[in-house]
């Protein structure tokens, strides 16, 4: 008969050294690049609301009194609207509901870097 002994660190110190743990370092990496992606896409007139930003580890805040219109109802108009082109007629990235529209267009991306920040694999 064959004994096998088998030592695990708790879950805890497992989770911790993959900086996976609530509101870790992987975490805030995560939302911070979702942040930092969805850059382009936020609607800009003035820059108020793009640059006046609260990240915290689970959650990204915009500060302006008018952001969540802005989220809902934004049209894609302005100079870098979803509506128009840029010179190399490509069409503009900023409108309504930046973060959905950002992570359809990058969120493998993201997957992919907070994955190798981990020191894990995305599938």
């Amino acid at each position: 008969m064959t004994k096998i002994r088998l030592d695990m660190d708790p879950t805890d110190k497992i989770l911790l050294k993959r900086k996976l743990n609530k509101n870790g370092k992987g975490q805030r990496f995560f939302t911070h690049e979702v942040r930092r992606l969805s850059d382009p896409y936020t609607p800009m007139l003035s820059g108020h609301l793009k640059n006046n930003v609260t990240e915290e580890p689970a959650k990204i805040i915009y500060n302006a009194p008018y952001a969540r219109r802005q989220y809902y109802e934004n049209r894609g108009r302005g100079k870098q609207g979803t509506t128009k082109r840029n010179n190399h007629n490509y069409k503009c990235l900023r409108g309504k509901r930046w973060t959905e529209r950002m992570w359809a267009d990058r969120g493998k991306e993201i997957v992919k870097a907070t994955a190798k920040y981990c020191g894990g694999k995305a599938r």
